[in-house]
């Protein structure tokens, strides 16, 4: 038995995206990227003429559905079942079942699963494919393990599609906990995962796989890259998978190095080098966050007061005239002055000796764990670790050298001011 099914999620339609100003140029086409990466899917179905289509939740990005969102849902939809092809629908926490209110109706090829484990059986021609199990959430917080509710019911090949967080992925509500032994324990051949936006793939014992796709199109800069659907083709109870790109604006973080640049014009031919290997032509527009990296004489220029804003500017401007248009997110700058190191150690007085008190100080165990005793230190550990930063629960001897470094290069900066 062969056939082939899309399995997608998180498609957040008419999600507003964050870091895009609503008067830039570029507002529009980004606005309208979540609905076009939604077609495209409906395109990738068409196109590989597959059985079916799992869509494993958050379809909406509020639970009050913008009638945009659903009129476009509705009508993607509606291509599908013109072309005989079914969708199967479970809504996660974005979009839980007591958000819809009712007065859209959907074609009737596609099954959207209740608050209830349901199993539904795909046929084709009269001849049973697969089976396909859900539910959906019923409110926004889920805590419980959903997938405990799933079980295989007969030898056929069979689908779980949930919305869930494997393995407490950070970063993302811990709604539906479940881990890897729990869905290899229901003896399932594929789970359709919805929940957490970055691409993922788990074996599961008896050759099963649990699936991550992403969502279809990055929505800001901390979800940068291609983003798509995962095309399944099954034969004799096997799958093969296949990320497919959707995605028509495209985010990215990029860095450029103030080494070896000696004047403005030459780096802002360094960012146009990285933007034109980084920024696929096909793609309708890029949004881009840029770092200014390593040491070199610009970082004094840069330091000035609105120097940097002033290149920003300039930059942003360059690249939204470009083709397809770039969107400069932020420039932000991590460079450091030029400072010989080695030099420093070597000449001693007072910052060759801090520096080597430093080098010392993160190579001495003991000494190490007497500072990070300090009270003061301690309670910038706690306030970090409130806000969810670890940095300082153990001794960390980079962070010394870092810096002592850092010191030396202030340092150098108030000299040469």
């Amino acid at each position: 038995m062969r056939f082939k099914f899309v399995h997608a999620a998180d498609l957040h339609l008419d999600t507003p995206f964050r870091g895009i100003s609503a008067d830039s140029a570029l507002a529009s086409t980004f606005q309208q990227a979540t609905f076009r990466a939604f077609s495209r899917i409906v395109d990738v179905c068409l196109r590989e003429h597959v059985a079916f289509l799992l869509l494993a939740g958050d379809l909406f990005d509020a639970k009050d559905r913008s009638v945009r969102a659903r009129l476009a849902l509705r009508r993607e939809l509606e291509r599908l079942e013109a072309a005989g092809i079914r969708a199967f629908i479970v809504h996660g926490n974005h979009d839980p079942l007591s958000g819809d209110t009712g007065t859209l109706g959907l074609p009737g090829g596609v099954k959207v699963f209740g608050p209830d484990w349901e199993e539904v059986e795909v046929r084709r021609d009269g001849q049973l494919l697969c089976r396909v199990q859900g539910l959906s959430y019923a409110e926004a917080e889920v805590r419980e393990n959903l997938s405990t509710r799933f079980r295989r019911t007969a030898p056929d090949f069979t689908v779980g599609l949930l919305h869930a967080n494997l393995g407490g992925v950070e970063g993302h509500a811990n709604y539906a906990p479940c881990t890897v032994e729990d869905l290899g324990a229901r003896g399932l051949d594929y789970w359709a995962l919805g929940h957490v936006h970055t691409r993922a793939e788990y074996a599961l014992s008896g050759g099963a796989v649990a699936v991550y796709p992403g969502n279809p199109q990055g929505r800001h800069v901390n979800e940068p890259g291609e983003r798509g659907c995962v095309l399944v083709e099954v034969e004799d109870g096997r799958t093969r998978r296949r990320f497919v790109a959707v995605d028509r604006v495209r985010w990215h973080r990029l860095e450029v190095s103030l080494t070896g640049l000696g004047a403005l014009e030459a780096l802002v031919g360094a960012v146009t080098e990285q933007v034109d290997a980084s920024c696929a032509e096909e793609l309708e527009g890029h949004a881009v966050r840029l770092s200014l990296t390593g040491r070199g004489p610009l970082h004094r220029e840069l330091s000035q007061p609105e120097a940097l804003g002033q290149l920003e500017a300039e930059l942003r401007e360059q690249l939204s005239r470009r083709h397809p248009p770039v969107l400069l997110e932020s420039l932000r700058d991590a460079s450091r002055p030029e400072v010989d190191v080695e030099t420093v150690r070597l000449s001693g007085g007072f910052t060759g000796t801090l520096l080597a008190e430093a080098e010392a100080l993160a190579e001495d165990a003991q000494a190490l764990a007497a500072l990070w005793e300090d009270a003061e230190l301690r309670a910038l550990g706690q306030r970090l670790k409130r806000l969810g930063v670890d940095g300082l629960e153990k001794p960390r001897p980079e962070l010394v050298e870092e810096a002592g470094l850092r010191v030396v290069e202030q340092l150098h900066e108030e000299d040469e001011a």
